[in-house]
């Protein structure tokens, strides 16, 4: 690949999907030892700001931009094929994240195009997909809207919770405890109030520790505030004394229940204590991040198709 990479979805040690500028993807199937890569037909103009991968043959594709640029692909070839399983129809949608829950129920989080959130669901691994009307959730602040910087603002979890992250004219943390059918929202003390600054990716551990991660993506060197912590699974939420130092990030990742990993355009950053202090592995920029199940491999990608990983 040689554009800009912000989907990457770890299946496996060996099984690993990314996606990127120009309608490009590619996958290995041997832990990145050889790629198979292409463009998908027709959408050579598109942005896949996101992919999820189900195994080395059945993937997802989402793209971001306004209207009908947000779309959703799904191929169970390998990615020699592409079905296009959702055009979205609002000029004000534009889709930054997909996740799921386990391998048939998932969730898309758009832009908002009224005050809820716009939230699609499948319950057939992607193939169909409809906008979600949620029993309860709180409305959106004008200006609120989520990041389409990693496809990591929404996190869904097999125990049926999830997680959607905001920014904008407010930053928010919003949780559902039932596949995304009820929601509530707490405030996030992390830097926001204005269209360039809010938390761009959260992440939950095991332990039920919630982190998220952003800062202002026009001024990326800005720090004080682009950690936010929770020890209470959301309830309420600090900015660790530790992380003061730590510029702007896109990704946010557990490693461990004590280990975390974030990414951005200014380096990587690591804590060894649950979040609390954090320290820079390196000054090379990467969009997006994600972690081989059980391993402690860190795949990392970012501009001009850089992939790398990170062994810890």
């Amino acid at each position: 690949m040689t554009g800009t990479i912000r989907g990457l979805d770890v299946v496996s040690e060996n099984v690993i999907w990314i996606s990127g500028t120009g309608g490009e993807f590619s996958v290995t199937r041997n832990g990145g030892t050889t790629w198979f890569h292409q463009v998908v037909k027709g959408a050579e103009k598109l942005d896949f700001r996101d992919v999820h991968g189900f195994s080395a043959d059945i993937a997802l594709l989402m793209s971001a931009g306004p209207g009908p640029a947000s779309r959703i692909y799904r191929t169970t070839d390998g990615g020699t094929s592409w079905t296009m399983t959702y055009e979205n129809p609002d000029s004000l949608a534009f889709f930054d994240g997909m996740d799921f829950f386990n391998d048939q129920e998932g969730l898309v989080l758009s832009d908002p195009v009224d005050p809820k959130p716009y939230l699609l669901g499948t319950h057939d691994a992607g193939t169909s997909w409809k906008r979600m009307v949620p029993t309860s959730v709180p409305d959106l602040v004008a200006g609120e809207y989520a990041f389409a910087a990693s496809g990591t603002c929404i996190s869904a979890l097999p125990d049926g919770e999830c997680w959607l992250a905001t920014g904008g004219s407010v930053a928010r943390a919003f949780r559902s405890e039932d596949n995304g059918q009820s929601w509530s929202a707490t405030q996030l003390p992390i830097l926001q109030g204005n269209a360039a600054s809010g938390a761009f990716s959260i992440a939950r551990s095991q332990g039920k520790k919630v982190a998220v991660c952003g800062g202002h993506y026009q001024e990326t060197t800005q720090s004080g505030s682009n950690i936010a912590l929770s020890l209470d699974n959301g309830k309420t939420w600090i900015l660790p004394a530790g992380s003061a130092s730590v510029p702007f990030m896109e990704c946010i990742r557990w490693i461990s229940p004590k280990n975390m990993i974030s990414c951005g355009p200014p380096g990587i950053w690591m804590s060894k204590d649950s979040g609390k202090n954090w320290h820079e592995v390196s000054k090379e920029g990467f969009h997006a991040m994600d972690i081989a199940p059980g391993s402690r491999t860190v795949w990392l990608a970012g501009n001009r198709g850089k992939v790398v990983t990170l062994r810890l």
